[in-house]
């Protein structure tokens, strides 16, 4: 017991300066690229050779959430690793100290034989614990992956309604995108695929084949459609701004119908926390007096028959 806790207390520490120095060196980067302009053009001319469907499942999956270093892969291999090795380790440990053990102990000890019902879960709860610390590189590339998702979803509608108008005012496709991705912010994800489309334009691919890679570097629902039908239009010889258009006014009604939706299920999602907060203060506030008395009546009763 006394190696256990400066171990635990030194991985800690370090895992908490590391997020500590990722934060700060993120956000020095986002700073100093506002401050001196955008030294990102190598590395997305670069990302527009790469292609998800190309490289493994992992290394795809990786991709998508934005972590497309050469090293991804390798780094998310040997973190998930790491995290496996200290949650066994630790899980060892606490094993062969025996507190599992006593825990067990101590609950089945309860009198009414119930808490032999809850042995099962207490001896489950440290598995469950080791496998949830395990994974959290996977939990946190899933929380990555999801921020970009709603990144993209809340930027893209602005973006499409921006396109329209330029197109309406009878700009061309391509310079209108120009225009409005140089006055974005460039570190968000949709400017930086959409950058990567134009370096795929530039390096001579068809605009057919660049937007249906821009499909499999994203993969969002909501843009995979706009793209779709910007592909069709391409392939049919249709007007893009009519297009452009009526992708725009679908945008708006589905952002409507999201947010109705969204709306509707609030009542839903409020009965847990009303079940939690408010219902055992009401219980407590009503049946506390009515108990209170029922079981002085009942003590009464039972001194007098033990008088009797």
């Amino acid at each position: 017991m006394q190696f256990i806790v400066p171990v635990i207390a030194i991985v800690l520490g370090t895992c908490v300066l590391a997020l500590l120095s990722w934060r700060f060196l993120s956000v020095r980067t986002s700073v100093i690229a506002r401050l001196f302009g955008d030294r990102t053009q190598g590395s997305l001319a670069a990302m527009a050779e790469n292609d998800p469907t190309q490289q493994g499942w992992i290394a795809g999956w990786l991709f998508r959430a934005g972590f497309r270093g050469k090293r991804a892969e390798v780094l998310f291999w040997v973190s998930t690793l790491a995290c496996g090795l200290f949650a066994g380790t630790v899980f060892f440990l606490l094993w062969q100290q025996g507190y599992f053990l006593a825990a067990s102990q101590f609950i089945s000890g309860i009198p009414g034989g119930v808490g032999n019902v809850f042995v099962p879960f207490v001896l489950a709860t440290p598995w469950l614990i080791s496998i949830v610390f395990a994974s959290l590189p996977i939990l946190f590339v899933r929380s990555v992956r999801r921020k970009r998702v709603q990144m993209i979803e809340k930027d893209l509608p602005l973006f499409l309604d921006l396109l329209d108008t330029l197109s309406q005012a009878g700009i061309g496709f391509d310079s209108a995108m120009n225009r409005i991705l140089d006055v974005q912010n460039q570190q968000r994800p949709l400017v930086k695929e959409l950058r990567t489309f134009q370096f795929d334009n530039l390096g001579g691919r068809s605009r057919i084949e660049s937007l249906r890679r821009l499909i499999r570097r994203v993969e969002v629902a909501m843009f995979s459609t706009f793209i779709a039908a910007m592909i069709q239009a391409e392939q049919t010889g249709a007007a893009m701004s009519s297009t452009l258009k009526t992708q725009s006014a679908e945008m708006r009604s589905r952002r409507r119908e999201k947010a109705a939706a969204a709306a509707m299920s609030v009542p839903t999602l409020m009965v847990v926390p009303m079940v939690i907060g408010f219902l055992p203060g009401i219980f407590v506030v009503l049946l506390g007096p009515m108990l209170y008395e029922a079981l002085g009546v009942l003590g009464q009763g039972m001194r007098g028959a033990v008088g009797n």
